[in-house]
C-alpha cells in the first residue's frame, strides 16, 4: 500500500498526513485513474480513424438548460492571469507583476524530477502566504509585495504521468494535489477564498469526473467547503474540445471555465492527422490564432462557456516584451491584435507568459471589456466540427524551418543542463512549444512532397540532417567546450526525432 512507501529524500513536505493522504487517493482512484486513461486513448484511436463526432449518449447534457455552480466573487475577474514557473523569482516577479493571477505551472514549465518539484512545493507553501524572498544580482532582498492581490494559482502535473519521489512510482497529479492542498488550502481560503487551478491534458468528460471525485474527496478529507477547488480546463486537443459541454458538465460543482493552449492543440492535430498524403504545415509563424481551425476553438469556447456560466479565457503568449529602446517588433503587434480580438470576440481573460506582457494585455482588455467578465454576453456557436480539424495554410519559409531547428537544439541542450524556460527567437517555448516544433519537423521531413515555398528547395531527409548538424555547430561551436558536447548530443537525438518512422517522443521527457 502507498502508504508504507519509503521516500527517496527525507523532506519536511513528505509527513505522516501527506503519505496517508498519497496512499488513500491512490487507493480510492487509482483504479480509475487507469481506466480513464485507457478511454482516452480509444478516444483518440477513434477520432485518428475519421470518426469525427460528438458523443450521442452526451446529446441530454449538450442540449440541457444547466450552469455551472456561480464562480466565487474572488474570482468572477481575470482579465489578465500570468503563466509562469515556480522557482523563487518567476513566483515572486509574477505576484508582483500586476496580473490578476499567476499561474505557476507545475508541468509546461517546471523540470519534472523530484528535486525540482520538491522544491517547487516549498517555495508555493511560502508564496501562499508571502513569505517568499530572493537576493537579486544587486544584493538586494526581494519578496512579494505585502499589498499584492494577485492570486496565486497552479497547473498540477497531467493524470498521466507518473512521479518517482515517493520510492514507487505514483500519481504526479495526485501528489500534487494533495500536498498544495494540504499545505496551502487553509492560506489560500483566506487570500483568494479558494485553491484555484488550471487543467492540462485532460481527453474527456471520464477524465473530467475523476478530477471532480478527486476535489471531492480532498475538500473531505481535509474540512475544506465545498466547491473550494475551482478548475479552468485547458483546450488542448481535440478529444477536450469536442467534450467541452460535458466537461463542465462533470466539473460543475468545481468548474472556472475553459482556455486553450493552441501550440498543444496544433500539435494535437499533427499526431492526429499527419501522414505521407497530409496538407504541408506552414511554420509556427503562420499557425496563428486566425488559422481556422484555431478561431473555431476559441469561438466554441465562448459559445460553451458563456452558455453556462464560466469564464472562456484566451489562449497565452510567449513573446518576450519590447527591448529596452522600445523597438516593436511583427510578431508583439499581432500579439496586441490577438488580444484585442480576444477581449471583442467575448473572452473574459487571457493569458501572457512574460511580467512585461501583463500591462499591454491589459490595456487591450480595458479597451474592450468595462465589467470584470463577458458571461452575460452569448454567442451562438456555428462552427462545424469539419473546421475543428481543418489544417493550417501557409507558406514554409527558409527562415521557418531554421527557427524550428534552432528552438529544439536549444530545448535539447537547456534540458541535459538543468535549465528552463528555453528562450529562442524572440520567445519563452514552454513543453506545448518545444512538442508542436518536434512534430512540425518530424512531419515536414517524412512527407514525400515538403517544399520551401519561396524557393522550391525540397525538405528531404539529407537537408534536415544537414541543417541540424550546421546550426548546432553554429549556436554552440567547440569554443564552447561543455555546450558544445551537449550540443553535439542534442544534433544525434533531433536527427533521429526527424527521421523517426513513428510518431517521435516527447523530447522534454516526461
Amino acid at each position: 500500500m502507498l502508504r508504507t512507501l519509503e521516500p527517496q529524500m527525507t523532506d519536511r513536505l513528505i509527513t505522516p498526513a501527506f503519505m496517508e493522504l498519497i496512499g488513500e487517493l491512490g487507493r480510492r482512484f487509482g483504479g480509475t485513474r487507469q481506466e480513464v486513461l485507457a478511454l482516452g486513448r480509444a478516444r483518440r484511436d477513434a477520432l485518428r480513424a475519421g470518426t469525427l463526432a460528438l458523443l450521442p449518449e452526451a446529446e441530454a447534457v449538450r442540449k440541457g438548460d444547466w450552469h455551472i455552480d456561480p464562480v466565487p466573487a474572488e474570482l468572477l475577474e481575470r482579465r489578465v492571469e500570468l503563466l509562469g514557473g515556480a522557482n523563487r523569482r518567476e513566483l515572486i516577479d509574477g505576484m508582483n507583476a500586476g496580473a490578476k493571477s499567476y499561474v505557476a505551472d507545475l508541468w509546461n514549465l517546471t523540470l519534472n524530477n523530484p528535486k525540482t518539484i520538491l522544491k517547487v512545493h516549498k517555495n508555493l507553501e511560502r508564496a501562499a502566504d508571502n513569505r517568499l524572498a530572493y537576493v537579486n544580482a544587486q544584493g538586494d532582498r526581494v519578496r512579494i509585495n505585502p499589498a499584492s492581490i494577485t492570486r496565486l494559482m497552479i497547473v498540477p502535473r497531467p493524470l498521466h504521468v507518473e512521479d518517482h519521489t515517493l520510492g514507487k512510482p505514483v500519481p504526479a497529479a495526485f501528489l500534487d494535489v494533495a500536498m498544495h492542498a494540504l499545505n496551502n488550502w487553509e492560506k489560500l481560503r483566506l487570500r483568494q477564498a479558494g485553491v484555484y487551478l488550471y487543467l492540462r491534458d485532460v481527453g474527456g468528460h471520464r477524465e473530467a469526473a475523476l478530477w471532480s471525485a478527486v476535489f471531492a474527496f480532498l475538500e473531505e478529507q481535509l474540512g475544506m467547503p465545498t466547491g473550494t477547488f475551482r478548475a479552468t480546463v485547458i483546450m488542448d486537443n481535440l478529444a477536450a474540445v469536442l467534450e467541452a459541454d460535458e466537461i463542465l458538465h462533470e466539473l460543475r460543482h468545481h468548474s472556472a471555465g475553459l482556455s486553450l493552449d493552441p501550440q498543444a492543440f496544433a500539435a494535437d492535430h499533427l499526431m492526429l492527422f499527419s501522414g505521407p498524403e497530409s496538407p504541408i504545415f506552414p511554420d509556427r509563424q503562420h499557425i496563428g490564432l486566425n488559422a481556422r481551425f484555431l478561431r473555431s476553438v476559441s469561438l466554441r469556447i465562448i459559445s460553451i462557456c458563456h452558455r453556462r456560466q464560466a469564464h472562456a479565457i484566451g489562449a497565452p503568449t510567449f513573446l518576450l516584451p519590447p527591448d529596452a529602446h522600445g523597438h516593436l517588433k511583427a510578431d508583439y503587434l499581432e500579439m496586441i491584435a490577438d488580444k484585442e480580438r480576444e477581449a471583442v470576440d467575448g473572452h473574459d481573460g487571457t493569458l501572457v507568459g512574460h511580467p512585461g506582457l501583463v500591462n499591454a494585455a491589459m490595456t487591450e482588455f480595458n479597451k474592450s471589456m468595462p465589467r470584470g467578465h463577458q458571461m452575460y454576453f452569448q454567442r451562438p456557436d456555428i462552427a462545424h466540427l469539419e473546421e475543428l480539424v481543418q489544417p493550417p495554410e501557409g507558406p514554409l519559409t527558409t527562415e521557418g524551418l531554421l527557427r524550428t531547428v534552432r528552438t529544439l537544439l536549444q530545448a535539447l541542450v537547456c534540458r541535459s543542463q538543468g535549465k528552463g524556460p528555453i528562450v529562442q527567437g524572440g520567445r519563452i517555448h514552454d513543453r506545448s512549444s518545444v512538442r508542436l516544433a518536434t512534430l512540425l519537423l518530424w512531419h515536414w521531413t517524412r512527407s514525400p512532397v515538403c517544399f520551401i515555398t519561396d524557393t522550391g528547395l525540397e525538405v528531404h531527409e539529407d537537408v534536415v540532417k544537414y541543417l541540424i548538424r550546421k546550426e548546432g555547430a553554429k549556436m554552440f561551436p567547440p569554443t564552447q567546450q561543455d555546450l558544445h558536447a551537449c550540443a553535439m548530443d542534442a544534433v544525434k537525438t533531433l536527427t533521429a526525432t526527424a527521421l523517426s518512422p513513428d510518431l517521435p517522443p516527447d523530447l522534454m521527457g516526461d
